[in-house]
């Protein structure tokens, strides 16, 4: 296997990701930091942001490699504001966790071949070996919700 090329494949499925139960929201593939923040000045609603997945590789040479792959997954509303109330932001809170989920039940589903009874070309010999989600409060120039970092081996 050639180096870096679960990177390149990880990468191909992150920019074409799509949840079927979310059809209203179209990821928004990032960068870092600062370009999420400009894409999101001009958004509004629910958004899901997809940091472009990075690779590690450990190993003297190509045959040897053993490469993971790590993207995250932000799923962010402007929770904060003169309207703000600790009930709309569980509410708010509880949808995103809600979209979130069904981020990670895509992955899975693509991972294991779900629905269709294959994985997903660009996932094959790829196992899910961690899921870290966090809540995140005023990131990005005042969004909030939550963040997962995934990685794949």
């Amino acid at each position: 296997m050639k180096r870096l090329q679960r990177l390149a494949k990880v990468t191909d499925y992150v920019s074409r990701f799509r949840v079927p139960s979310c059809p209203d929201i179209t990821p928004i593939i990032t960068v870092n930091q600062e370009n999420a923040t400009s894409q999101l000045a001009r958004s509004s609603g629910d958004q899901l942001l997809i940091a472009l997945p990075e690779g590690r590789c450990s190993g003297a040479d190509t045959d040897g490699c053993d490469e993971s792959v790590s993207f995250a997954i932000f799923v962010l509303s402007k929770v904060n504001g003169p309207a703000r109330t600790n009930e709309s932001a569980q509410v708010a809170y509880g949808r995103l966790l809600g979209i979130l989920d069904a981020c990670l039940e895509r992955l899975t589903d693509d991972l294991i071949g779900g629905e269709t009874g294959a994985p997903c070309p660009q996932l094959t010999g790829l196992d899910l070996t961690m899921v870290d989600v966090v809540p995140e409060y005023s990131v990005f120039g005042g969004w909030s919700g939550y963040y997962a970092e995934i990685v794949l081996e």
